[in-house]
């Protein structure tokens, strides 16, 4: 039971406010609206835990899809079009993962430091590069990506359950993925057993800067503007659905279904709890007590696992 405690406090949730509120959120509507509007937060949280599987933090995600939404609407309102803001977004994913990959792994800095300042950083860059102001009007090209409905869902959704399907595979059905967990857990252990440590750690935040600078992309097609603020609004969120994620499924272990499930369970407590009046302040509170109960849970199952082998 302990590996799927988190999805039974899913279940009791959905049940308990359905009872609640059969006329408000047990519906079809309220259901289909959490999940399209956690899709963004979703691909960032999958992002956070690829570093985090190696020991490393990479807090510039939310900053990173800032920026590259920030590139996006530049190009696309200037006539680049689709294509290469997709290419210019994964430019910017590429160059900074390396360079956090060189700043953590060749030089040594620790890697929150590395990645505050370049949350700081990359912040500063969204407002330069949108004049600080929010950027809209752009083409129904790039709207359409994310818009466009399959089975009564638009394709961001879907696109955030694929890539959670995609890096399930990677880490349960692949030597890297699984690599990964074992350098998170004694990098000379790692090296010893003749692991490439060093190169792996540097793809773990390519991969993550590159998904995140994709979702930037895929968030100024949902909303169809650009507002150089919002990185903030995207920080908490994806860290504690990823250490929820590492609390269950796979116990002491980031993983992809895992954290879809704690995400679904954040989501699922503030909307109920909006949804019976709460203030909008409660979303802070639950997110952060959410994040200290699961990095406190997470914490307790790695030891748990640890002494089982």
């Amino acid at each position: 039971m302990s590996r799927y405690g988190v999805v039974v406090a899913l279940a009791v949730l959905i049940i308990g406010f359905s009872i609640a509120l059969p006329t408000t959120f047990f519906t079809k509507g309220n259901f289909v609206t959490m999940v399209n509007a956690q899709a963004i937060v979703l691909i960032l949280a999958i992002a956070a835990t690829i570093p985090l599987r190696t020991g490393d933090f990479d807090l510039s995600i939310a900053a990173v899809m800032t920026t590259s939404a920030a590139v996006t609407a530049v190009i696309v309102r200037g006539g680049g079009g689709v294509i290469l803001a997709l290419l210019a977004v994964i430019a910017v994913g590429i160059v900074v993962g390396l360079i956090h990959g060189l700043l953590v792994v060749r030089i040594g800095v620790d890697s929150f430091i590395t990645t505050l300042g370049s949350l700081t950083a990359l912040g500063g860059a969204a407002y330069a590069i949108t004049n600080s102001a929010i950027v809209s009007g752009f083409p129904d090209s790039l709207l359409q990506i994310s818009r466009a409905e399959f089975l009564g869902l638009p394709s961001l959704t879907w696109i955030g359950w694929l890539l959670v399907a995609a890096i399930w595979y990677f880490y349960e059905r692949t030597p890297a993925g699984r690599f990964l967990v074992f350098i998170g857990g004694s990098r000379e252990a790692a090296r010893l057993a003749g692991v490439r440590v060093d190169a792996l750690r540097i793809g773990a935040f390519v991969a993550s800067a590159t998904i995140s600078a994709i979702a930037g992309l895929l968030f100024a097609a949902s909303l169809g503007s650009v507002d150089p603020s919002v990185s903030g609004q995207f920080l908490l969120q994806p860290f504690a659905a990823a250490f929820l994620g590492a609390t269950t499924i796979t116990l002491g272990r980031f993983n992809a279904l895992g954290t879809l499930v704690g995400l679904y369970l954040l989501v699922v407590g503030i909307t109920g709890l909006q949804l019976m009046g709460a203030q909008p302040w409660v979303s802070d509170v639950f997110n952060g007590i959410a994040l200290v109960l699961a990095v406190t849970f997470a914490v307790l199952a790695a030891r748990s696992r640890g002494r089982a082998t």
